[in-house]
């Protein structure tokens, strides 16, 4: 599995932080996990052509994206695209060559452009008026993926698992990992922690996964703080501001 990070994001964009990226283009990387996308709402273009992504549903949380280029991937199933429903300013939606284009390109156009009635250009060919109201006709209803069912309408979200559950109640304290501690590190571009020097931070456990979740990386952030440099302390500022104007 290759994982598009925080880091390589903020590296190619030249960025500060996740939410003032607005363009970024990881053509030919292999990439398979592109769920870095989900903390990135203000992306307007977004170019992964040639990659191994079999899912579009990291997508659905980029509220402002305009232009996708997912072409040459391993999207299966034409329905993912159903991912991209409630993203009101998607104009632009290169798909072609992935196992879902059937062999009737008619058909998968038309189907495309009736889930899609918004597209301007669809796998590099103009959409017309014409096209949209023959697709309401000729294309399939399409459904999300069974396995992967979101409540899209209320803005996002995802199916449980087990892993997902919250923590047995009778918990009274979980450790940060060093596995966290130094994904946080990473993302801030300090070298990480040798597991000689880890001293594991203890923090309450909360009802919540999500609850418990910001606790722990709240624990690990903290201790990290003290080692940053000005320059870098700046940075750290100036992305809390931003993430707090987004509330």
């Amino acid at each position: 599995m290759v994982k598009l990070t925080a880091k390589l994001v903020l590296a190619r964009a030249r960025a500060p932080d996740l939410e003032s990226v607005k363009k970024l283009n990881c053509w030919g990387n292999e990439l398979t996990d592109v769920s870095v996308f989900r903390q990135m709402p203000n992306i307007e273009v977004i170019s992964l052509s040639v990659n191994n992504i079999t899912t579009l549903q990291d997508f659905r949380y980029c509220q402002n994206l305009q232009e996708l280029y997912v072409r040459k991937n391993c999207i299966a199933e034409l329905s993912e695209i159903c991912y991209l429903k409630n993203l009101p300013k998607l104009r632009v939606l290169w798909l072609a060559d992935n196992p879902c284009e059937t062999a009737d390109h008619d058909k998968y156009r038309m189907t495309v452009l009736k889930t899609l009635p918004n597209l301007q250009k669809l796998d590099n060919t103009i959409v017309t008026p014409e096209d949209v109201n023959r697709a309401i006709e000729a294309g399939d209803d399409l459904k999300l993926p069974e396995k992967k069912e979101v409540m899209l309408e209320n803005g996002g979200g995802r199916s449980t698992s087990p892993a997902d559950q919250d923590p047995d109640p009778q918990q009274s304290a979980i450790a940060v990992t060093l596995e966290e501690t130094n994904k946080i590190r990473e993302q801030l571009g300090l070298k990480p922690l040798p597991a000689e020097k880890y001293t594991p931070i203890q923090t309450r456990a909360s009802p919540s996964t999500s609850k418990h979740r910001n606790a722990n990386i709240l624990s690990a952030v903290l201790a990290l703080v003290k080692e940053l440099d000005h320059e870098s302390l700046e940075t750290v500022q100036h992305a809390v501001k931003n993430r707090l104007d987004s509330f």
